[in-house]
């Protein structure tokens, strides 16, 4: 027995497929959106521990707390790594998901971004350096450096 298109079973059959087409695409769209929201966490503690390293160094050579170089240096050395880290958390689909200033420029500007990031990680090598040479002044003008490299990605590309 053959059934007509427009059968009432053909347009359950057609409608359960729509049904099952667009839950799967709701969790494709679930599971981007979670991803993207992981990715943003993740860059945001990545961020957070490079910043944390950051206000170490400069409490110390602000005066804001005692000069420590043995201290100072362990932080140049975590900035240092963590911004061979910072690099990868920018991942395509990690622009939404979850509340993040990165701005949408760095997606369209990836090779401008891709160089800021390699001078991040030049300058916080700098720094580490010059942590363990154990020039104070030489010190300071590293981390100057490095938070000026920081600076210019945060004016481009951070939203206040």
């Amino acid at each position: 027995m053959s059934h007509a298109p427009s059968s009432p079973r053909r347009r359950l059959a057609a409608a359960a497929v729509l049904v099952v087409t667009a839950l799967g695409l709701a969790a494709v769209a679930h599971a981007q959106q979670n991803r993207g929201a992981q990715q943003i966490k993740y860059r945001q503690a990545v961020y957070t521990v490079l910043g944390t390293q950051f206000g170490i160094m400069g409490a110390m050579a602000q005066g804001r707390a005692p000069w420590d170089a043995k201290a100072f240096a362990t932080a140049a050395d975590r900035a240092a790594f963590i911004s061979t880290v910072a690099p990868d958390t920018f991942p395509p689909g990690s622009e939404a998901g979850a509340p993040t200033e990165a701005k949408p420029e760095i997606w369209k500007n990836q090779d401008e971004f891709g160089r800021m990031m390699r001078d991040l990680q030049d300058k916080t090598r700098a720094l580490a350096a010059a942590a363990k040479g154990g020039d104070q002044n030489a010190t300071k003008a590293a981390l100057g450096a490095a938070g000026q490299t920081c600076k210019a990605c945060h004016d481009k590309y951070k939203a206040d």
